[in-house]
């Protein structure tokens, strides 16, 4: 894994972080230079966030760019705790982390102490800032000494951040900054989005299609005819026919109970592999395990659920249709009966578990919402 270390693409780079991190590696002499400047780069890109979340404001939908850019800092601050525990006593670390979690200034104090007696003196500077408990504007002026950076308007801001780095800005926070594009109708930004139609993420690409067809239909026709006929075909759909998009998804997801506390990023990764399934009044749709491989989310309409023959419930907009066990003496044990035309959003099961188990975040909103 260490031999992946200089890798030229970040991506790799951060994932062998993670990696190393799992397998509870320890930083030898020759190492530790390299494993500081990761955290540098982590602390490097809290501090453009910092700075960034002044500028954005927080009006409309600035205030979701805002919670994405919180999110960003809470995962890398996540990753900082990971790195300082290949470089020192892994229970000291994580001592340190309990206590900034507690939330209390008692806590913090004790945190930032036991860092102030074991950190080198040039991570001392650079660490205690992000993790103590200071305003916003005095860890900018702080982590200003090391990290200076020019101040942006509310405009420029958005640009540096689709163009910045994947590493550094997320594909959500990418996302909801080109739908802020779109909503405002800024036309500075048509080469950005014109450049984006061509981004291999499809969300991104969404999006970006979206907001030049906001502002500029000609130059949305026009530049649309020189992508692969599959990928100009399906961004028709989303935007002239009103296909629901990924993005429209995620905002969906987010307004529903289940995922209401889970961030973005990761509903953009469950948007992914969910699908529309329309249903006329009338049709009827099996749920149980031996013929149906996975869960829904009414995204329209409603819809009666019987249970051995029996209607047991109704649900509407929003709500969750998990799994359903199949009793051997019966055809169908449980299905569905649309009381109106119906829109269902499909997850594959298996996929989804694999993204529970991957998400702490996630896995817990389900648990609590069941």
């Amino acid at each position: 894994l260490w031999g992946k270390m200089d890798y030229p693409n970040k991506v790799i780079v951060s994932q062998v972080l993670l990696s190393l991190g799992e397998c509870g590696f320890k930083a030898n002499i020759s190492q530790v230079t390299r494993i500081k400047y990761a955290i540098e780069s982590d602390i490097a890109d809290i501090r453009w966030n910092l700075s960034a979340i002044q500028e954005i404001g927080s009006e409309g939908f600035r205030s979701e760019i805002v919670r994405s850019l919180r999110w960003e800092i809470q995962k890398d601050i996540e990753h900082i705790y990971m790195l300082l525990a290949m470089l020192y006593d892994t229970r000291s670390i994580q001592l340190v982390k309990e206590n900034i979690d507690s939330g209390t200034s008692e806590g913090i104090t004790y945190a930032v102490e036991l860092l102030d007696v074991f950190l080198s003196e040039q991570l001392k500077q650079r660490v205690i800032p992000v993790l103590d408990e200071i305003s916003e504007n005095e860890k900018i002026n702080r982590l200003d000494v090391f990290y200076p950076r020019v101040r942006l308007d509310s405009k420029l801001v958005l640009k540096f951040i689709i163009n910045r780095d994947f590493t550094q800005s997320n594909r959500w926070t990418k996302a909801c900054v080109l739908y802020e594009i779109a909503n405002q109708k800024l036309d500075d930004f048509k080469l950005d989005l014109i450049a984006h139609m061509f981004n291999p993420d499809r969300l991104i690409c969404e999006v970006a299609a979206y907001g030049l067809y906001q502002i500029n239909e000609s130059e949305y026709r026009k530049h649309s005819m020189r992508l692969n006929p599959s990928v100009k075909r399906h961004l028709d759909e989303v935007i002239l026919r009103d296909k629901l998009s990924l993005f429209g998804k995620v905002l969906f997801f987010k307004r529903i109970q289940v995922f209401q506390e889970v961030p973005g990023i990761t509903l953009s990764y469950l948007a992914d592999f969910s699908h529309q399934v329309p249903l006329k009044e009338g049709e009827s749709l099996t749920l149980d395990d031996r013929v149906n491989e996975n869960f829904y989310i009414i995204h329209s309409g409603t819809v009666d659920f019987y249970e051995k023959g029996a209607r047991i419930a109704t649900f509407t907009k929003g709500q969750f249709l998990g799994e359903h066990v199949s009793l051997p003496q019966f055809l169908n044990t449980c299905f569905i009966i649309a009381k109106t035309d119906v829109e269902l959003i499909s997850i594959n099961k298996d996929l989804f578990y694999e993204q529970l188990s991957d998400d702490v975040r996630l896995a817990d909103s389900v648990l609590e919402y069941l």
